[in-house]
């Protein structure tokens, strides 16, 4: 993997990098999702900075809350 902060990692550092974080958190009994791997390959390819996916997972799980609780209140 690269050493510095401002190395690029490559096209295939990138995908051993999301091998491992998907293995981690299957292990860790957490399942993630497309969206959620490809917030990491966007991290990992400095398309994305680590604040500005923070954002959209807050995003994200502001709209998981809000549609489930739609569903609650409209039962």
């Amino acid at each position: 993997m690269a050493t510095k902060t401002t190395d690029k990692l490559t096209a295939s550092e990138i995908e051993r990098g999301l091998a491992c974080i998907d293995k981690g958190q299957q292990l860790a009994g957490h399942f993630p999702d497309a969206e959620d791997l490809d917030r990491a390959r966007r991290i990992l390819s400095g398309e994305l900075t680590p604040e500005a996916a923070e954002m959209e997972l807050h995003a994200a799980l502001g709209r998981i809350v809000a549609e489930e609780r739609a569903t609650t209140n409209g039962s």
